[in-house]
């Protein structure tokens, strides 16, 4: 350094806070991992006053680099003096900028908000942003991040136009008569058998009744089979990331260094012994450590290979030097611990969107390679994404024809002795039916189902699974500690249709005896389906577990001729709806049989 040279900046200076010796040279590391995650992310972030809008500062948007570019200045700032200027780079198809700003007025002090409706381009691009007020002598200043949702909005889509496939399907006319107007008929029919005292008449009714449901339920099973056959089977369980690369927006600072031992020593020279900052880069390092320290999400770098780091969250400013312990430290819950180590581990060669539970709440996570060869990820809370991505329409649609089995009771209803005592249970059935056929109706119409969560117990699904015995001659055994008051806010009847799915597939392959089972483990609900058929043989269950793993129906996993292989796949579906929710499939007890284990976290 020249005597002309302004001199390096200390560490303490950014911190506002005194640093000892022990801790300077790994400060100097988080500060250059902070820099270097937020000036490269794939969401562009940025920092408005709340009265008006004048932005501040900006940073990242590597998702966004051809919008932005012509408007990025040599010193790594969007060029634009407030955020309605900003927002109109996007060209959104309406201008929600005055409402956004409005809205951040209305934040309190440290807390955080998102703006629920997805924001859309002319380009169909959708965008999420997530708002945060900083607290203190900052609090008129407003944090942002705005990501990129159009894949879960293509999953949104995809979701849309599966159901109007089926609904399609459904409403198609087949021997003067369409599987809609079967089950409507079915259902109707329900009221007209409970009145009839006659038990001729009854029998007739019955009857008819009877070779309705048969009919509904092959041409479901067809539609299934012919939508999987036209889609391939590869319709993954979460969204696709559409984009294949992505290039940052600016360098991490203006020095052409090539990876981060050569940025280490270009930015940082010593004072005293102790680490300092040259001061071309100490604006966008306060910038950059000021943004993490706020942040809403939680964010995580690798800069090189075996150095690890949670920027904020729960292990804040900690390095690591195996991604094992940073997903032990930031609170991966158990059943996730596995996907989020596979997830971390291949960041370093392509972008990837992931799904696993962190400290009591499923997290999406966005994640792409980083400049030097690691790589770098935000997790935000999986309810601030498009909740339509969630929807199973290929299990809703599985479920509604699982439902039709609980009618084949008709086949023995001969008198009015018979009717009163299925009653209960077929004007049930009938019930659920109807809600079933008005959800997959209202998604193919709007995209949205008309109930989404609803409170359910343990013992509510339990006797669901109990009721399949009942109705196949088969016997259900129920073991429990007193796991059944357990209480949780599910997805309507989705869990009772994953068990009872379970409990039906077990006796359609050989089962006499099935055991379900619930207890609670530590701080998890664990459920059992075990029985005593056959089993699988250790191809087949490999191909099971795979399935399980990646989520991707195979429609060659039925073995039942009128099987459509959605069976565990929709019962995976529903268990990972839940935090921490997974499900396993194993031999079992003394390799007879199959155990399919499921395990969540137990409600708050």
């Amino acid at each position: 350094m020249s005597l002309s040279d302004p001199p390096p900046v200390k560490l303490e200076h950014i911190l506002g806070r005194p640093i000892n010796l022990d801790e300077c040279w790994d400060v100097a590391d988080y500060l250059l991992a902070c820099l270097t995650l937020v000036t490269n992310a794939r969401p562009l972030f940025g920092v408005f006053l709340v009265e008006t809008g004048k932005i501040q500062w900006t940073g990242g948007g590597a998702e966004v680099a051809s919008i932005l570019d012509p408007h990025v200045t040599d010193k790594n700032q969007v060029n634009v003096s407030d955020l309605s200027e900003l927002l109109a780079l996007f060209e959104f198809e309406e201008d929600h900028s005055a409402s956004i700003v409005e809205t951040a007025g209305h934040l309190a002090p440290d807390s955080a908000m998102s703006v629920m409706r997805p924001l859309v381009n002319r380009d169909g691009r959708a965008f999420r942003i997530v708002m945060r007020r900083r607290n203190g002598k900052h609090e008129r200043e407003v944090q942002f991040s705005m990501m990129d949702v159009t894949p879960f909005r293509e999953t949104a889509r995809r979701t849309r136009k599966m159901a109007e496939a089926l609904v399609k399907g459904l409403d198609k006319p087949l021997n003067g008569y369409s599987a809609h107007e079967l089950l409507n008929g079915v259902v109707s029919d329900l009221d007209k058998l409970f009145a009839l005292q006659d038990d001729a008449e009854i029998e007739n009714l019955a009857h008819d009744m009877s070779d309705h449901v048969t009919q509904a339920s092959e041409r479901m099973v067809e539609m299934l089979r012919e939508f999987e056959n036209e889609a391939g089977g590869a319709q993954q369980w979460q969204p696709q990331n559409l984009i294949a690369k992505l290039r940052p927006v600016i360098s991490v600072h203006n020095l052409p260094v090539k990876d981060w031992h050569e940025l280490y020593h270009e930015v940082l020279r010593t004072d005293d012994g102790v680490p300092a900052l040259i001061p071309d880069i100490v604006e966008e390092v306060k910038h950059a450590y000021s943004f993490v320290r706020h942040a809403s999400t939680t964010m995580l770098i690798s800069p090189t290979e075996e150095r690890y780091f949670a920027l904020n969250g729960p292990a804040a400013e900690q390095q690591f030097s195996t991604i094992e312990e940073l997903v032990r430290a930031i609170g991966v819950e158990e059943n996730s611990r596995q996907t989020a180590i596979e997830f971390f581990s291949s960041l370093k060669d392509h972008p990837r969107l992931g799904l696993f539970a962190v400290n009591g709440e499923n997290v999406h996570a966005w994640g792409r390679p980083g400049l030097f060869g690691g790589w770098q990820s935000t997790l935000v809370p999986a309810m601030q994404i498009n909740q339509i991505a969630g929807v199973d329409v290929r299990g809703l649609f599985h479920g509604l024809k699982n439902l039709l089995l609980h009618l084949q009771v008709l086949y023995v209803v001969k008198n009015r002795a018979d009717v009163d005592q299925v009653q209960n249970g077929l004007q049930e059935t009938g019930e659920k039916i109807k809600a079933r056929l008005s959800d997959l109706v209202r998604i193919a119409k709007t995209g949205k189902r008309a109930q989404v969560r609803a409170e359910e117990s343990v013992g509510q699904w339990l006797l669901a699974a109990q009721k399949v015995g009942h109705g196949v001659a088969g016997d259900v055994e129920v073991v429990s500690d007193d796991s059944e008051h357990i209480v949780y806010s599910a997805v309507a009847s989705e869990m009772e249709d994953a068990l009872e799915e379970l409990v039906r597939n077990a006796f359609q392959h050989g089962a006499g005896l099935v055991v379900v089972g619930a207890m609670q483990q530590g701080d998890h609900l664990c459920m059992h389906v075990t029985d005593d058929g056959p089993g699988m043989n250790p191809d087949k269950l490999i191909q099971v577990q795979k399935v399980l793993e990646k989520r991707v129906h195979d429609p060659s996993l039925s073995t039942r001729e009128d099987g459509t292989g959605n069976g565990l796949l929709a019962a995976s579906n529903a268990v990972s709806r839940f935090v921490d929710g997974h499900l396993s499939v194993e031999q079992g007890p003394n390799g007879r049989g199959v155990k399919v284990g499921i395990s969540m976290k137990l409600p708050i």
